[in-house]
């Protein structure tokens, strides 16, 4: 009788186990089977794949002969097939599955979905691969979507619970409706999405990040800066932790946040519930969606905040419907990239990504040794010196195409020797490194090389060992089309030089994006010949990689990607976008919303003296020339004209000139609302300049020139807001409202030194307002604070959030003259 093997099994073990399976499958009858494998013997044949042992064929334990399709012992025999071969090869008919019976179909479906790591022999295989799981998991949706409550909807779901991992899936093309599709699997397992969020609390932004757990991994060192760069005045942070803390490096990682949640104890039905009683704002998922199955994406298809956002640590959109956003940038990726998001990409300014590195470590990890032998092995496999090219690429990102464009840099550069690294500590999946050396070693010989210039080292414990391993390494290849980013950190502090591909979609990209950040753009290879013309020129060229060895290590401790004060500044603009989002929303009760006219550098009604729109989110007007917007009037009487310029040049300021139907209208430029943005112009147009219906705008600036870019620039604008100049509330001593710890005398209001003055306005604000206090006097700005947030007053002027009161408080005490409230819409 067949039985669970312990762990510590030698291989030759597990093949026996493995063909005594093969034997034994086909002979049980399909019910007998499926009654089976819910008990040891299904523990064994877990046991086994897991041992993943297809990925290394044996020529003394060849493939056995299976049923055929049509014969009853088919799908008992599938499963022992897919012991020794992958899903496509098995399996090439997925239609095939509507004949699978039912006691088989969940372990038949599951055993398809946990694909491994499959090293595809060529670029033919990877498209029969890929296109054969989208197939599956389009078969899987179909067949749910038929009869969601049925019995076979009810054991595909089981099988799909656990092993939508999209790992093997994602390292080439990005599918964006095979995610989809996933999405709706997940969320159709997940249940209802939850209440819709009932109306915020007052109190500061409520920011959660959702993590499985704080130790030393690489999702975590991209998770610290977002923690500690939170201005704790305006946001409360979150961390929200699914497995506790487990290690003292868990708990050092933990507090850098202000509030520390651990699920650990609270049952898994009931997390989604208990995360929503902390009145989240924004929730931020910082583990990757794709590469894991179970609970953490089940939560992502639940509303558990206002606004639910991904960021990279997810290589691609995530399909899920409770995701709302993408954080993403313009840097980090090109062209489309709403295209390729389910989501709605959230772009910030800059890099998406920082790392929380510690120091280098100063001493040589338990590894080195070991390290250093292999090294030094390697490089005898060439005459004379070698040039020891290092690529730590997970096994989950390596293809046919990459395999071959190195291989070329070895037959090009014959001094050269590859050491890979494919199952490196920043990622947690098991990798067969046998199975990689073998795959490259083969295809090495094919071509005529000697396959004793190409070695795999690790897997490694010690995150130390890798950097002893790039400060050993001459030249560092990034991989593609999926590429490294956390991978890229260790040899760039070492100052080892690194040859990028560029891509469009930011995993594409992102190797080549941290390059040139620190201006390492001659690194970036267009295709993979110009790759490998890079690898190959500095193999041949000691002088040339010391050369690029101390740019790097000049640059790189001013590196974007390692600053976390600077990521946490403009993470925080992202913020705000979201929160304004929110606050915008819940401001249903305001009459002018519906009027109002929004929209930004892409929408229509921009004419000539334009720029074309920068990837950046903004507009430049040309400068010296009548940028013309025109625009339609959704409703009757004066309007209200507001323009959030991105960058206003000091020039621009003065001689800044806006005109509506030919005829100048007064403006006044106040600051911006977003921190991202340089001020906001508001300009009140009489109704009889909006002839027709339509708001002919012409706004002109002085030309400006930056530097590098010789094209004139007036001002750049990156929202615009119509709405009706109504709504004005002005609140002076002569008639007060409702107020609390004023003194009122001589047309004027009073504080006293660190008194506290509340108003309250006749009715509730809905909607942001733009507040002006005029004629204040104080010695210092007052501290304002409204709807349970404390609000920036700059030179007289803040924005309030929907409230029902506001008070000042000023240590020096202040004077004014009046409030002046009004409606804004950007």
């Amino acid at each position: 009788m067949l039985r669970p093997l312990p762990e510590e099994a030698p291989e030759e073990g597990w093949r026996d186990t493995r063909r005594q399976l093969a034997q034994l499958l086909p002979e049980i009858p399909p019910i007998g089977l499926g009654t089976a494998l819910r008990g040891d013997l299904g523990v064994l044949y877990r046991q086994v794949a897991a041992r993943n042992l297809r990925a290394l064929p044996d020529p003394g334990d060849p493939l056995p002969a299976f049923p055929e399709p049509g014969d009853p012992r088919f799908w008992p025999g599938l499963l022992g097939q897919l012991l020794y071969d992958w899903p496509h090869r098995c399996l090439p008919d997925i239609e095939a599955l509507e004949d699978c019976p039912p006691p088989l179909l969940e372990a038949v479906v599951h055993t398809l979905l946990e694909t491994g790591l499959p090293l595809d022999t060529d670029d033919a295989e990877t498209a029969r691969r890929e296109a054969w799981y989208a197939s599956l998991i389009g078969w899987i949706e179909a067949t749910v979507s038929a009869d969601p409550a049925g019995y076979r909807a009810r054991l595909l779901l089981r099988a799909f619970q656990s092993g939508c991992n999209f790992l093997a899936h994602f390292r080439g093309r990005t599918d964006r409706e095979t995610l989809a599709r996933r999405g709706r699997l997940i969320a159709h397992l997940a249940g209802a999405s939850g209440p819709c969020r009932p109306p915020r609390r007052s109190g500061r932004i409520r920011l959660g990040f959702l993590i499985l757990n704080a130790g030393n991994r690489t999702e975590t060192r991209v998770l610290l800066p977002f923690l500690t760069g939170l201005n704790r005045a305006r946001i409360e942070g979150f961390l929200i932790l699914i497995h506790g803390i487990r290690t003292d490096a868990a708990r050092a990682n933990a507090a850098c946040a202000e509030r520390i949640i651990d699920l650990s104890g609270v049952p898994e039905a009931e997390r989604a519930d208990y995360i929503r009683g902390f009145d989240l704002d924004i929730l931020v998922f910082a583990n990757n969606l794709l590469g894991r199955a179970g609970e953490y994406p089940r939560l992502a298809c639940q509303r558990l905040a206002r606004r639910q956002v991904a960021t990279i640590a997810s290589p691609a959109s995530t399909g899920l419907p409770g995701i709302d956003r993408f954080l993403t940038s313009a840097d980090a990726e090109s062209g489309d990239i709403s295209g390729r998001y389910s989501e709605k990409p959230l772009l910030m300014e800059g890099l998406p990504v920082c790392f929380a590195e510690p120091p280098l470590p100063a001493h040589r990890p338990p590894e080195s040794h070991l390290i250093d032998l292999q090294v030094a092995e390697l490089r005898r496999a060439v005459p004379g010196p070698a040039t020891l090219l290092l690529a730590t690429a997970h096994a989950a990102k390596l293809n046919p195409a990459l395999r071959d464009c190195w291989l070329s840099i070895l037959e090009r550069a014959p001094e050269t020797v590859l050491l890979l690294l494919p199952g490196n500590p920043g990622w947690t999946v098991p990798v067969e490194s046998r199975a990689v050396l073998r795959w490259m070693r083969e295809a090495a010989t094919a071509r005529g090389l000697d396959a004793r210039r190409i070695a795999v080292a690790g897997p490694f414990q010690d995150r130390a060992a890798l950097v002893h391993l790039a400060r050993r390494a001459d030249i560092f290849l990034d991989s593609f089309p999926y590429a490294g980013c956390a991978s890229l950190i260790d040899p760039l502090r070492a100052g080892t030089p690194v040859v990028a591909l560029e891509g469009a979609a930011q995993k594409e990209r992102q190797g080549a994006a941290l390059l040139r950040s620190i201006a390492l753009d001659a690194l970036v290879a267009g295709d993979p010949i110009a790759y490998a013309d890079i690898a190959v020129a500095l193999a041949g060229d000691a002088s040339a990689r010391e050369h690029w060895r101390s740019r790097i290590l000049s640059r790189i401790e001013a590196a974007p990607f390692l600053d976390p004060a600077d990521f946490g500044r403009r993470a925080a603009a992202c913020w705000e976008i979201l929160f304004r989002e929110i606050m915008e929303q819940e401001a249903q009760a305001d009459p002018l919303a519906a009027e109002t006219l929004r929209g930004d550098m892409r929408s229509q009604g921009f004419g000539r003296g334009w720029h074309a729109p920068e990837a950046g989110g903004w507009r430049w007007s040309i400068g010296g020339e009548a940028a013309q917007l025109s625009l339609p009037v959704p409703f009757a009487g004066p309007a209200m004209l507001e323009l959030a310029l991105r960058h206003l040049p000091d020039g621009a300021r003065g001689g800044l000139r806006v005109e509506v139907g030919g005829r100048p209208v007064p403006h006044r430029l106040l600051p911006a609302p977003d921190p991202a943005e340089a001020a906001l112009l508001r300009a009140t147009i009489p109704e009889a300049l909006l002839v027709g219906g339509t708001a002919e705008i012409a706004l002109q600036a002085p030309p400006q020139h930056a530097k590098g870019d010789p094209r004139p620039l007036g001002v750049a604008l990156a929202r615009f807001a119509l709405q009706p100049a109504a709504g004005t509330i002005r609140i002076d001593a002569a008639k007060p409202l409702l107020a609390t710890g004023w003194e009122i005398a001589d047309g004027l209001f009073r504080l006293t030194p660190g008194r506290t003055g509340t108003l309250f306005p006749r009715t509730p604000l809905a909607g942001w307002h733009l507040l002006v206090l005029e004629g204040l006097q104080a010695q210092a700005p007052p501290r304002l604070t409204a709807g349970g947030q404390e609000i920036a007053v700059r030179d007289g002027i803040a924005y309030l959030p929907p409230c029902d009161r506001l008070a000042l408080t000023a240590a020096f005490g202040l004077t004014l003259k009046a409030f002046t409230l009004s409606p804004v819409a950007l």
